[in-house]
């Protein structure tokens, strides 16, 4: 798939403008939170938010910064989830995840690849490990790596609702709509 189709099925599940007093991200349209529309320089009001400005973001600084394009030219499933989390978590916290689930997929190096460095970076060891691992584990090894990635971020659901109770309205929601087993 292409950035375009994933965006689409993420502003499908984002949905418009909705500013809950609960919600840590304050005043949102298509998932855009009002912190990172004004990082990325729109001034208006978040209700009239245009899309496209939202898929601009988006592409820029949830697909390219992190390097998920890159991942997507070797795993779209693997891709789309990582934009995916990212877009919920943020990605600071998504984007040392792929290397986190490789190395717990690799036997402590002992497989086919050395252990990562668990830095966030996308460059070309990463990415070569991602490539050697789906070679030898295949469709399923991509589902069961993809699997790891929705356990870790419906751990960091957990984390958040037990930190603050007051998260917990959330939790049903972002287990339904963004953890696929």
């Amino acid at each position: 798939m292409n950035i375009e189709q994933y965006l689409e099925e993420l502003i499908k599940r984002e949905g418009g403008y909705v500013n809950n007093s609960a919600d840590r991200g304050g005043a949102t349209k298509y998932g855009i939170t009002e912190a990172v529309a004004r990082e990325n320089g729109y001034k208006g009001n978040m209700k009239d938010l245009p899309l496209e400005v939202a898929k601009v973001i988006y592409k820029k600084q949830y697909w390219t910064a992190p390097r998920f394009d890159q991942v997507n030219t070797i795993s779209s499933a693997v891709a789309e989830e990582l934009l995916d989390t990212g877009v919920n978590c943020g990605t600071g916290f998504t984007k040392p995840l792929l290397q986190r689930a490789l190395n717990l997929l690799n036997n402590q190096g002992k497989a086919d690849f050395p252990d990562l460095v668990i830095d966030g970076v996308y460059g070309s060891t990463t990415l070569g490990a991602l490539k050697t691992y789906l070679a030898k584990r295949g469709k399923e090894g991509e589902k069961v790596l993809v699997r790891v990635l929705n356990i870790m971020q419906g751990q960091r659901y957990i984390e958040i609702c037990e930190r603050n109770s007051n998260q917990e309205q959330f939790f049903y929601g972002w287990i339904a709509n963004r953890i696929s087993l």
